[in-house]
């Protein structure tokens, strides 16, 4: 144990070990409070009644979004096909 770290060296007087005393007892006071509140966080986030739906969401968000793009990719791959068999057809009228 190092004797020579003081962190109370500003103490001079009785008042002055009060207001330390308070200080010390305000921070310790602060700091459950913190931790109850973060406790509350916690409970809440787990709550079923809220916690089943963000997982659901989380996890049908990403399924939706491939599903989304297939369609997507599958109607544009159709319209463009579609569109140049015209085209095709078109040069080869040409051509006669």
């Amino acid at each position: 144990m190092n004797l020579n770290r003081n962190s109370y060296n500003h103490i001079k007087s009785f008042g002055d070990f009060e207001n330390e005393k308070m200080k010390l007892y305000f921070q310790i006071r602060l700091s459950e409070k913190k931790l109850e509140l973060r406790y509350i966080e916690l409970v809440s986030f787990l709550n079923p009644m809220r916690f089943v739906p963000f997982l659901v969401n989380s996890w049908l968000a990403p399924i939706a979004t491939s599903i989304k793009n297939l369609i997507i990719g599958f109607f544009t791959n159709k319209e463009a096909s579609c569109e140049s068999k015209p085209e095709e057809n078109d040069q080869k009228s040409d051509s006669i």
